[in-house]
């Protein structure tokens, strides 16, 4: 998925009390400001405005774009998934071994596809794949 690519498919841009959510046709990129400490309650509106836009016939991959230090319990993502079943998949984009090493802890608490990539480039490829993997899989009409 090409930037080009990607402009095509926008939806809309939301700037919340924890971060910047960038909505796409089939993706969501979220970059959480330094610092935050994320609970459930945080992610609910997220959560809401995917709702929105994201269903079982259009599900969505989630890419967090990890250019800044944040906390959250991993055990939330088992939480989120199950207000938000349309997850087709979650990757972290890092920059740093600290966020690398949290990344791969979070990785076992994800009840969906996941990965961990170094440049959005190469997290956006996986996601591409991701998304033409389940439109090729979906029965036609």
């Amino acid at each position: 998925m090409t930037g080009t690519e990607l402009e095509t498919t926008f939806i809309t841009e939301y700037q919340l009390e924890i971060g910047t959510f960038r909505f796409y046709k089939n993706l969501v990129i979220g970059k959480v400001h330094e610092g935050q400490a994320i609970s459930l309650d945080d992610v609910l509106p997220v959560i809401a405005i995917g709702i929105e836009f994201y269903n079982a016939q259009q599900p969505a991959v989630y890419l967090s774009d990890r250019e800044f230090s944040y906390s959250l319990d991993p055990t939330l993502h088992l939480e989120a998934h199950k207000l938000f079943p349309f997850l087709l998949g979650y990757g972290a984009v890092v920059y740093n071994e600290l966020n690398l090493r949290i990344a791969r802890l979070e990785q076992r608490f994800l009840p969906c596809p996941s990965g961990i990539f170094t440049s959005m480039e190469e997290g956006l490829a996986w996601a591409q794949k991701l998304i033409e993997g389940h439109a090729h899989s979906r029965p036609h009409r």
